[in-house]
């Protein structure tokens, strides 16, 4: 194989997606033997799709709602019509099924429930809100050159700017009795406005990140820490006045209940 680096990644994608032939396949690892920056994006694109196969597992087997369902067309359509219908059913339903994997964070938007008046999150609301904050962890703990906006440099900065665009004053923890350096953050959109994600980073190369977006509600509300898990990433995440937060990370459970309760300290 060539000393010199794919140009670009399609061939990566293409090994993480198993669209490569198998001598393609065994040239491929060979290189990711001896190219671990490689490695490390391959292994993290797979946990990605591993995440997202799993968070959107039950969508694939949702019964198609009843006024598009093929028996609801075959009772308006004439026979003659019924076989092209058919047809066309099928084809819509191997659409649904690919969009489902195209835009992951748009089925969120679907299960919303509102907020009780005690303030319980429901199932469907903990989705939407790890939801956006998972993908995020996924598409920027990987980068290498670019993993975050704004680095620790600037942390006054990030600060005050972040403050400004969520409109609620925000503090940046530090979390260095736990392991974890900042790197720095950035602002991400999300179905309640501005969004922040800080990053942080261990002397072994993991990385966590702490999430914040606007509630739900826009109402002052707390509420107990909720976990959930997709795949290796966890998460806790809770509402504080008018923010949501979430801490995302690729470790041990325990040890990230004790980073959550050192940032909830800080905040």
């Amino acid at each position: 194989m060539s000393k010199n680096r794919f140009k670009g990644s399609e061939l990566l994608h293409a090994y993480v997606d198993r669209q490569l032939s198998p001598e393609e396949k065994s040239r491929v690892e060979q290189w990711l033997e001896t190219h671990p920056e490689d490695a490390r994006l391959v292994a993290e694109w797979q946990k990605q799709n591993l995440g997202l196969n799993d968070l959107f597992a039950a969508k694939i087997n949702e019964p198609i709602p009843e006024h598009i369902a093929p028996s609801s067309l075959h009772h308006q359509t004439p026979p003659e019509n019924r076989a092209s219908l058919s047809l066309l059913s099928q084809i819509a339903a191997s659409f649904l099924i690919l969009s489902i994997g195209i835009a992951g964070g748009w089925f969120g938007r679907d299960h919303l429930n509102t907020i009780t008046a005690d303030s319980t999150i429901t199932v469907a609301t903990q989705q939407n809100f790890t939801q956006p904050a998972m993908e995020a962890h996924w598409v920027y703990t990987p980068e290498v050159r670019h993993p975050v906006e704004v680095e620790k440099n600037e942390q006054d900065h990030l600060a005050k700017w972040l403050s400004y665009r969520l409109e609620a004053p925000l503090t940046i923890p530090n979390l260095t009795a736990q392991g974890f350096d900042l790197m720095g953050g950035r602002l991400l959109p999300s179905g309640t406005g501005p969004a922040a994600q800080f990053m942080y980073e261990s002397k072994e190369g993991s990385r966590i990140t702490l999430y914040l977006s606007k509630s739900l509600n826009d109402e002052q509300t707390e509420t107990a820490f909720q976990f959930s898990q997709t795949g290796s990433t966890r998460a806790f995440y809770w509402y504080n006045g008018a923010l949501g937060y979430a801490v995302i990370g690729d470790i041990e459970r325990n040890e990230l209940l004790k980073i959550v309760n050192n940032v909830y300290q800080q905040l």
